[in-house]
């Protein structure tokens, strides 16, 4: 019996650096940079505001200042992370609907993000017979060949890459042709009559 083949189509691809699902990863970094510039910014101020030469006053300044502008920090990236997905969700949408001609079949953004992050495959139908599957394949950038000198540490960059496979549906073709065979050889069987 053979195997159908599975053909694959790529829809789209994007990288770590586009989308990474976690607009709050970097934070403890971020309000350490905040607080370093509210720090020096406490210290300019307190030649013209008496009151911030207190340590308290200050801590709380910088506090203030640090959590506000990480704050806006993860808003602006989950904004911009949510209009990518967004696009994303229009461009597999689109594909979607091209091969199944059916928008029931089509993804809300947070159905596309749920398949992002935790991967794996979500099957579709095509005119009510199953066969076609949208999957997310992450890749992780190839590292390159050690060198004598070691190179920067550096960020791993991951290439997700949005597949829809699609599988010819069996029809009991196989069975019909075993049992064609089956048929032929038995030797009651009258060619002429067919």
């Amino acid at each position: 019996m053979q195997i159908p083949r599975t053909e694959h189509r790529e829809i789209c691809s994007f990288t770590s650096k586009e989308w990474t699902g976690r607009p709050a990863d970097g934070a403890g970094a971020m309000f350490g940079g905040f607080s370093i510039v509210g720090f020096v910014l406490c210290l300019i101020l307190m030649l013209f505001v008496p009151g911030l030469r207190d340590v308290g006053a200050t801590m709380l300044f910088v506090g203030i200042f640090a959590s506000t502008f990480t704050v806006l920090g993860i808003l602006g990236t989950g904004s911009s992370e949510r209009a990518f997905l967004q696009r994303l969700t229009a461009a597999v949408n689109e594909v979607i609907l091209e091969l199944t001609a059916d928008r029931a079949n089509q993804l809300s953004t947070d159905e596309l993000r749920s398949l992002l992050v935790d991967g794996g495959s979500l099957p579709r139908l095509v005119n009510g017979v199953s066969g076609l599957h949208l999957k997310v394949i992450p890749e992780p950038t190839p590292k390159p060949k050690p060198k004598q000198i070691a190179p920067p540490k550096t960020d791993a960059v991951t290439t997700t890459r949005i597949v829809i496979a699609g599988t010819p549906p069996d029809y009991g073709i196989g069975s019909f042709d075993r049992l064609l065979e089956t048929a032929t050889n038995d030797p009651g069987f009258n060619s002429s009559a067919t």
